[in-house]
């Protein structure tokens, strides 16, 4: 089977690119979803050249963006209906690791064979401040959601 992530940039005479880390992102999104993960892998991917796996990433972080919404509804009825089955987490836990296979693994494995260590990191400041607004606003939305559930049913 091809190597489909194989590196376009030449091996010789070139700077290596700054990059999140492939494995920070993947524990990263242990916290922050890996709508947030496919997110910083679809930049990485952008970075390396590789237009093909950057459209997979973007594929994976709006797959992520319909399991999230799905799982804020699912919590949101279970918490209308009787406040206690983990459909949310277990659906939350599954989408982890199909991501983690999926999505993270083959950016680590590339980047690892391609440059090891020696490559330039990105900074996580503005990442990680995106990730938590981006939680704050999900959390409320599915305040939001379970408490219309609870008021209107």
């Amino acid at each position: 089977m091809p190597d489909t992530c194989a590196p376009s940039l030449p091996d010789s005479g070139h700077e290596p690119p700054a990059l999140w880390r492939p494995s920070a992102v993947a524990l990263w999104s242990l916290f922050f979803t890996p709508v947030f993960g496919s997110w910083l892998l679809m930049h990485n991917w952008r970075v390396l050249g590789q237009a093909h796996a950057a459209r997979g990433a973007r594929r994976w972080l709006l797959a992520s963006l319909a399991v999230l919404a799905l799982e804020l509804l699912a919590g949101a009825i279970t918490e209308r209906v009787n406040g206690n089955a983990p459909f949310a987490q277990w659906l939350a836990l599954a989408w982890l690791g199909l991501w983690l296979l999926g999505a993270a693994a083959p950016q680590w494995r590339l980047v690892r064979r391609r440059f090891g260590r020696r490559y330039a990191r990105r900074g996580w400041n503005g990442a990680l401040g995106v990730a938590v607004a981006w939680g704050l606003v999900c959390w409320g939305a599915g305040a939001t959601l379970t408490g219309l559930l609870l008021a209107f049913t």
